[in-house]
C-alpha cells in the first residue's frame, strides 16, 4: 500500500469523527453564548429591581411592587439590548 492510500484510508477513517468533535465544539459555544446573555439580562433585572424600589418609595406605592415591575422592564431593556449581540 502506497503512501497516498494509506493518507486516503486515514482520512476516511478520521473524517467522520472530525465532524462530530466540531460540531460538538459549535453546540458548546452556542451554548456559552446563550448563557452569557442571559447573564447580562440578569445584571439589567437586578438594575431594574433597584430603579423600581427606589421608584415605588418615592412614588408612595408598594415597595414589591416597586421591585417586580422594575424587575420586568430590566429583563425587557436586557432582552432588547443583548439582541443585537446575539445575532
Amino acid at each position: 500500500m502506497g503512501g497516498k492510500q494509506a493518507d486516503a484510508i486515514a482520512q476516511a477513517l478520521l473524517a467522520p469523527r472530525l465532524d462530530v468533535l466540531e460540531a460538538r465544539e459549535r453546540r458548546r459555544a452556542e451554548e456559552a453564548a446563550h448563557l452569557a446573555r442571559k447573564r447580562r439580562v440578569a445584571w439589567f433585572a437586578l438594575a431594574g429591581w433597584g430603579v423600581g424600589a427606589v421608584i415605588a418609595y418615592v412614588a408612595g406605592e408598594g415597595f414589591a411592587l416597586g421591585i417586580v415591575w422594575g424587575g420586568l422592564v430590566g429583563s425587557a431593556i436586557g432582552w432588547l439590548a443583548t439582541r443585537k449581540a446575539a445575532a
